[in-house]
């Protein structure tokens, strides 16, 4: 089945269940990944991380999370403005689709697990540049706002499925938002596409 996610890189619930995405391609699922700006009222400087504050504490169990499945991970120190960041993904993910898989892995351990600057220029370009994407004109592009309006048609998309938070999966007819077990996550998939089977051996029916 076609499956298109909504991410944001700095969502801990949508990191811990990476995994779940992992296990979706892993059954042969095709996926879309779609940029969502969680909090598109975070300063553009971003915002440090209060220890022991409610996201530190959040933190905490994000990191229970990621032992049970073997997930890396490391407490950020800080925030970032992802507006310009979610604009570029859109644009590989236009551009350079190919690229896309690395780029996404590379964001990912660069805020989860390296503690990395997500708005640092040059922590982008080498995620650019370790995914073979064409680097300048992916940067290009983004300086002369198609990202920021690839990323509004993303979070338009996103709304009208009512979409208002990440992670987001859309399969079929339904959307699953936040963080699951596994084991009933793949129900509900299962079910899914038993039920997309069901109706496509009907529709070809004479």
């Amino acid at each position: 089945m076609q499956v298109t996610l909504w991410n944001d890189y700095i969502c801990p619930w949508a990191y811990a269940a990476r995994p779940l995405t992992d296990w979706l391609v892993s059954e042969g699922h095709e996926i879309s990944v779609r940029s969502y700006e969680l909090h598109p009222d975070l300063a553009p400087e971003g915002k440090q991380v209060k220890p022991g504050g409610r996201l530190d504490r959040v933190f905490d169990h994000i990191a229970t999370e990621c032992a049970q499945v073997g997930l890396e991970f490391n407490k950020p120190s800080r925030s970032p403005n992802t507006h310009q960041l979610l604009g570029i993904c859109e644009l590989v993910s236009t551009h350079a689709p190919g690229s896309f898989a690395v780029f996404d892995a590379e964001l990912a351990a660069s805020h989860w697990v390296r503690n990395e600057a997500l708005d640092d220029d040059a922590v982008v370009r080498r995620a650019l540049d370790r995914a073979d994407a064409p680097v300048d004109d992916i940067l290009e592009m983004a300086a002369d706002g198609e990202g920021s309006r690839l990323l509004e048609q993303s979070m338009h998309d996103a709304w009208d499925l009512d979409v208002t938070g990440t992670p987001a999966w859309r399969i079929g007819s339904l959307t699953i938002t936040g963080l699951h077990p596994p084991e009933q996550f793949e129900r509900w998939v299962h079910k899914l596409a038993a039920k997309a089977a069901t109706s496509e051996a009907e529709s070809s029916s004479p």
